[in-house]
C-alpha cells in the first residue's frame, strides 16, 4: 500500500504549512503549485527536494518543511470531525455503529 503513495498527494500540506506561518491561503496555493511544477520539471520527487529548492521558490520555507512529507503525520493532522486522523475515524465509526442499532 505504501508503494502507491506519491509525494504529490502532500502538495496541499505545503499550502497548509505556509498558512500556519501566516501566509494567506490564496498565496500558498500558488506557491505549492510552483513546488509541484519544479518537481515535475526537475524530475525530483517533492519529498526529495532540498531545502534550497523550496527556499528558491519562497523564502518562508524553513528546515521544518521536510516534515510535511510524512504521510502518517499528514493523516493525523486532519483531526476535525470527518477528518482522516485515527481519533476522527474512530468517532465516525462509533456514530455509524450507533445509527445501525
Amino acid at each position: 500500500m505504501k508503494a502507491s503513495l506519491d509525494p504529490f498527494m502532500l502538495a496541499t500540506d505545503l499550502a497548509d504549512y505556509l498558512v500556519r506561518k501566516g501566509v494567506p491561503f490564496r498565496e500558498t496555493h500558488h506557491i505549492s503549485g510552483q513546488c509541484v511544477a519544479f518537481s515535475e520539471k526537475s524530475k525530483v520527487p517533492m519529498d526529495q527536494m532540498k531545502l534550497a529548492d523550496f527556499q528558491a521558490i519562497d523564502k518562508r520555507f524553513g528546515k521544518d518543511i521536510l516534515e510535511c512529507f510524512n504521510y502518517e503525520s499528514s493523516v493525523e493532522f486532519h483531526s476535525a470531525a470527518g477528518g482522516t486522523a485515527k481519533k476522527s475515524v474512530l468517532e465516525q465509526v462509533k456514530v455509524l455503529k450507533a445509527m445501525l442499532q
